[in-house]
């Protein structure tokens, strides 16, 4: 469990930098394109709080319920659209994939260390 800080800084920036690639990218004219960046930022400093050793357990589930949101938020713009049938790839719903599967893989990593540690503990 200690590397998970590490993975939850990295997942922090990288959702942070998509936040901004998808802002500046569709000219800065919505806010919602800063939606990854929304999530990036508490993953971020709780990922940071986690390195306190006192904090670990703390930091890693605030970052952990962070990313389960991260994972689903974007689901529930893409299969609607999807299912109406106005899906299209574009710049928005990219950067939505992307959140989604930077967060799905963070939410997994959290939930693999967890389950590490419950068995060390044991």
């Amino acid at each position: 469990m200690l590397e998970m800080p590490r993975k939850g800084t990295l997942t922090g920036v990288i959702l942070i930098v998509l936040g901004v690639i998808g802002y500046f990218g569709g000219g800065m004219v919505s806010m919602t394109a800063l939606i990854p960046a929304f999530f990036g930022v508490p993953i971020l400093v709780a990922s940071l709080l986690a390195r306190n050793p006192d904090r670990l357990k703390l930091g890693m589930h605030i970052a952990a319920v962070f990313g389960l949101l991260g994972f689903l938020a974007p689901l529930g713009r893409i299969i609607p659209q999807a299912v109406r049938g106005l899906f299209s790839l574009n710049l928005a719903t990219g950067m939505m994939i992307a959140m989604c599967l930077v967060c799905l893989w963070f939410t997994v990593q959290c939930i693999q260390s967890f389950r590490a540690a419950r068995r060390a503990k044991a």
